[in-house]
């Protein structure tokens, strides 16, 4: 009989353990690739914070987009989380639309409401009603200006367009533009709208300012 009630209890057990749920699963963004110690011949997104006219420096804000796993969005589902703007949100309900575009949590809050829609990365996460991405911030490092960085302006000042080719400002002619205006508003459209990648030379100065289209601007 001890036997007998020995091996009810072990088969009980494992049932129970067979027929519990699996353990709910967290996702976050993949890891990025620049390093603000290391800049040496690399490229980054950016904001342009501000120019010091004291010491030569303009603060840049290094940014990446939230990008997240293909396989890893594929496999969600409810009661699974995912970690994004420096907070885990739980995911109660999933849709895909006929875009592709997984809405999580579908409504109002912009804290719960998630949006990832997929391009050459992966799935990038983005932001609620002006489909700008979410972005992380990697450092805000004091760049010297060198004489021969240049700013590449891929945006018509005029009219906002997208232009083919950029037009060609020297440093001189950036650093004067940011001492008269706000770095937020020179150039009309400004320079901190998630629409600036910067490059940077051997030696890890900065190199290169472009300012690119962006549809949330």
């Amino acid at each position: 009989m001890k036997k007998i009630s020995i091996t009810f209890f072990l088969l009980l057990s494992l049932l129970a353990a067979a027929c519990s749920p699996a353990s709910a699963d967290v996702i976050t963004a993949l890891a990025i690739e620049v390093n603000p110690e290391h800049l040496e011949k690399t490229a980054s997104y950016a904001r342009i914070l501000g120019y010091n006219p004291d010491s030569n420096t303009m603060t840049v804000e290094l940014i990446a987009p939230e990008v997240f796993d293909e396989q890893e969005v594929k496999a969600l589902r409810p009661g699974d989380s995912i970690f994004t703007g420096g907070h885990e949100v739980l995911i109660q309900t999933i849709e895909v639309n006929e875009r592709g575009t997984y809405i999580i949590n579908r409504g109002d809050d912009p804290e719960q409401s998630l949006y990832l829609t997929e391009d050459f990365r992966g799935y990038s996460m983005r932001t609620f009603g002006d489909d700008d991405y979410v972005w992380i911030t990697l450092d805000v490092i004091k760049c010297p200006i060198q004489d021969s960085l240049l700013f590449l302006d891929y945006i018509d000042e005029e009219s906002g367009n997208s232009l083919e080719l950029p037009v060609v400002h020297t440093a001189q002619e950036l650093t004067a533009r940011l001492q008269e205006e706000e770095a937020s508003e020179v150039y009309t459209v400004g320079l901190a709208t998630n629409n600036v990648y910067v490059t940077f030379d051997g030696e890890g100065n900065l190199a290169t300012i472009h300012r690119f289209y962006v549809p949330w601007q």
